[in-house]
């Protein structure tokens, strides 16, 4: 986790963040997983990874590899306006160059 120090697109961008989402959820043992994003385009990628034949195809398709694991995987879009509280944590984090994930623990009961 932490900043990428180099200028990408978006979507890259989320794709990595993806990609350490993933590792810290292995980390955790959870099974059940729900991605939200604001970006439609990458949801839109994710959901149809049999049709994309670009290079962010390829490693979508390497990703979901990454999920065969879990029970449950989802990808839906969340419009921007309804992320206030992801969008607060990131400027935070951002601001105060926090790389440490915050080790929230809920109990499996809340999840199903």
């Amino acid at each position: 986790m932490g900043v990428m120090d180099r200028n990408v697109q978006v979507e890259w961008a989320e794709l990595h963040a993806l990609g350490e989402s993933i590792n810290l959820t292995r980390t955790k043992n959870w099974l059940k997983l729900e991605f939200e994003y604001d970006c439609a385009s990458l949801v839109n990628r994710l959901n149809r990874t049999k049709v994309d034949f670009s290079t962010m195809g390829h490693r979508i398709r390497e990703i979901i590899k990454l999920l065969d694991q879990f029970s449950s995987v989802s990808f839906v879009w969340a419009p921007r306006n309804c992320n206030k509280a992801a969008d607060y944590l990131y400027n935070w984090a951002f601001v105060n160059n926090c790389t440490k994930d915050f080790n929230m623990d809920y109990p499996l009961e809340i999840h199903d």
